[in-house]
């Protein structure tokens, strides 16, 4: 009768197969942009094959960097998430193998007047037939998740990379700002000594002392302000390298001018090139393997089984029994009625699908808006710099001359102010200049989808 009932279920289940099929539940075609064959931002000064990763790339930033990928603590969560989701991996594909188990009761039944003891021991082997392909639908989207998982944990480490660099370089520019803070300093302080020795000689007015003794005192505050501005950078390098932030690092370093080069390729590339996007991707197929594998949910299941066991009223003979009791069975299940759970669920996860598709186009569209800033930006921070160079040194020279043509009586000590705050800003303009050159080139590297490890180890 068993064999029987089995012929008739695995006929019924190669009917109900036959009307159903596999398919993808994505828009067909995935709306995807028209993408241009070169970027529109003109990039004609970024010249390729120059070196630039090596010039920033010292002995202490590479020590840095190492540090910084084993001890990120937010970089460890992400690989500790790859392997979560291996272990979700093995699970699903645990649902392609027959389960084995086994059983053993004890017990005790009767009346009033009798009661008789019984014991059995058996194993229980239970296997359900794939033939719809949920079960290949879930462990693909098992499989999926875990290739998302990798893409964002190398996404993440090469954006740690870059923030260490990018850190590492902000502490350079702070420190040398502190250096000019204290020249300035030193200047006023030089400054008022020599107007104070003037007023006393009836030289100088009362009000050059004034305003020297007060460019003075607002020196001394922007120092130890930018003091404080250099200890909360060491501190944020300290704590993407995963340590305690004690603004205890050194770092003697000056900032490297950046030659114009880095191989930008075309926008086609980006989506193979970079991790993000590659995430973005897997997620999208993984969701719409999901919602395959709910559709399913609603199809019959197919289980075949088998058992041998045996019995005894004393548990001493369950080990020495003969195990001739056996069986062999298939069944099959169906969903008939559960007031719309199932289609909700279904609809609820192709719902999903259409927002995933709008997930990955979004994240697709802003990884071309950030190289094609980042583009942008390079050549205006180029021509800036170049600009500021020449300012500060027609500042430097102003600076001097109006200083001398003070002490001859010919312009007064605002002139001399004046001299000395454009001399300022174009110097401290020309440092953070720097800088942002640094700081852009290695954004643009990462927009790019760029491995900046892989640089470093291809220029040395």
């Amino acid at each position: 009768m068993k064999r029987r009932f089995t012929k008739v279920a695995v006929a019924t289940s190669i009917v109900i197969l036959s009307a159903c099929s596999s398919s993808s539940y994505l828009d067909e075609p995935l709306v995807t942009p028209q993408l241009p064959a070169s970027w529109h931002t003109d990039a004609e000064s970024l010249k390729d094959n120059q070196s630039w990763v090596t010039p920033i790339a010292t002995d202490q930033l590479l020590e840095f960097i190492s540090i910084g990928l084993n001890t990120n603590q937010e970089l460890m969560q992400l690989a500790l998430e790859v392997e979560v989701k291996k272990q979700q991996l093995n699970v699903s594909d645990s649902s392609f193998w027959p389960e084995l188990d086994l059983s053993a009761n004890s017990g005790r039944s009767g009346d009033s007047d009798d009661s008789t003891s019984f014991n059995n021991l058996s194993l229980d082997l239970s296997y359900e037939l794939d033939i719809w392909g949920k079960l290949s639908d879930n462990a693909r989207a098992s499989k999926l998740n875990l290739l998302t998982a990798e893409a964002n944990y190398q996404q993440a480490r090469d954006a740690l990379v870059a923030d260490v660099a990018i850190a590492y370089y902000k502490v350079v520019t702070s420190a040398e700002l502190v250096k000019l803070f204290e020249r300035r300093t030193e200047n006023a302080k030089l400054n008022f000594e020599i107007i104070e020795s003037g007023y006393l000689q009836g030289l100088n007015e009362s009000l050059d002392v004034y305003l020297t003794q007060n460019e003075y005192h607002s020196e001394k505050s922007n120092l130890l302000s930018q003091r404080s501005q250099h200890n909360q950078d060491i501190r944020t390098l300290e704590r993407l390298l995963g340590g305690y932030p004690a603004g205890k690092l050194l770092i003697d370093e000056k900032l490297p001018l950046l030659p114009q080069g880095i191989k930008i390729g075309v926008p086609s590339e980006l989506v193979k090139r970079k991790p993000e996007l590659q995430a973005a991707w897997y997620q999208l197929l993984s969701q719409d393997a999901l919602v395959a594998y709910t559709q399913k949910q609603r199809y019959p299941a197919l289980r075949l089984g088998a058992d041998i066991g045996t019995s005894s009223s004393d548990i001493a003979n369950l080990l020495s029994g003969d195990y001739s009791s056996w069986s062999v069975f298939g069944g099959i299940t169906a969903p008939i009625f559960n007031a719309g759970r199932l289609a909700s669920q279904t609809e609820q996860q192709k719902l999903k699908l259409k927002q995933q598709e709008q997930q990955y186009l979004s994240t697709l569209f802003n990884a071309f808006e950030v190289v094609e800033n980042n583009l942008d930006l390079d050549a205006s921070l180029q021509q800036q710099y170049r600009s500021t160079l020449k300012a500060q040194e027609n500042a430097l020279q102003a600076e001097t001359l109006s200083f001398e043509q003070y002490q001859s009586g010919l312009v007064s000590y605002t002139t001399v102010l004046d001299a000395q705050n454009r001399a300022f800003v174009a110097q401290s303009s020309v440092i953070s200049l720097k800088n942002q050159i640094i700081a852009n080139r290695i954004g643009l590297h990462l927009a790019l989808g760029g491995d900046l490890d892989a640089s470093v180890t291809e220029e040395e």
